[in-house]
């Protein structure tokens, strides 16, 4: 038992060396509490043990807690995955393209300016890390091809996240990955 724990359980208002020391002599006889300033009674060994075990996370409390981790990294690879870039036949073979916020941005703008029949063919775009001409009908499918890649992994991380949200162990929660 961690005694100033349990005090500060007991007594959320307590101050550590101040309304109470906690003491051990290295006598074998552990840790006590030496000096207490609060008006309210010092607690008993009992009602310091009780505290503790009070503040003991439970079993579905651990399991809650592994809950709300897991999908945080579920979030964290889902947003990874998804800046990582994709992969269009846009050009008629496989080129990557960048899919980071930037790059993100870039896509939806041009889009924009195609739609409002603000640009014209051709439109110059990294493909496999080269500048590659692009027709409007090519960067259309480049476009879709990059919402798709994006809705793939976000499907992903909400399917992902019921799995977790249905785990009722720390096994089921950790077995789950990304």
């Amino acid at each position: 038992m961690n005694i100033p724990q349990a005090i500060t359980h007991l007594f959320p208002q307590a101050v550590p060396f101040t309304d109470f020391i906690v003491q051990d002599d290295s006598d074998g006889n552990g840790p006590y509490i030496a000096q207490w300033n609060l008006e309210e009674p010092q607690p008993t060994e009992e009602e310091l043990q009780a505290a503790w075990e009070a503040m003991q996370p439970t079993p579905e409390s651990q399991v809650a807690s592994a809950k709300l981790s897991k999908t945080a990294e579920l979030n964290t690879a889902c947003n990874a995955a998804i800046l990582l870039g994709f992969t269009s036949t846009a050009l008629g073979a496989n080129h990557t393209y960048d899919f980071d916020y930037e790059a993100q941005t870039n896509l939806n703008t041009m889009l924009n300016a195609i739609m409002a029949d603000l640009e014209s063919e051709p439109i110059i775009w990294k493909a496999s890390n080269m500048l590659q001409p692009h027709t409007i009908d090519q960067f259309k499918t480049l476009f879709t091809d990059s919402l798709t890649h994006k809705t793939i992994n976000i499907n992903k991380y909400w399917e992902l996240k019921m799995t977790v949200e249905s785990a009722n162990s720390m096994e089921g929660v950790a077995s789950i990955s990304w």
